[in-house]
């Protein structure tokens, strides 16, 4: 998966699909994962998103991690 797309996206990680609608809700959604602690430099990135190009790396930073740690992620409709 190519990670560029800035549309809400659902991810799934052992448990029902979690629709994620905002940075928030991804950070939220981050800090439930097993993984919790290995996220704080993402978590960090994500919440200083305060403009449009920030909020878009954001959601690319998140799908790329999502990619890497192989957490099933499908873009929201």
């Amino acid at each position: 998966m190519q990670c560029t797309d800035t549309r809400p996206t659902q991810a799934r990680a052992i448990r029902p699909t979690v629709v994620l609608n905002s940075i928030d809700e991804a950070v939220g959604f981050l800090r439930t994962l097993s993984i919790a602690e290995h996220t704080e430099p993402l978590i960090d990135v994500m919440e200083a998103a305060d403009e449009p190009e920030m909020e878009r790396r954001a959601w690319q930073a998140f799908e790329t991690f999502a990619c890497a740690m192989r957490l099933p992620v499908r873009l929201g409709a």
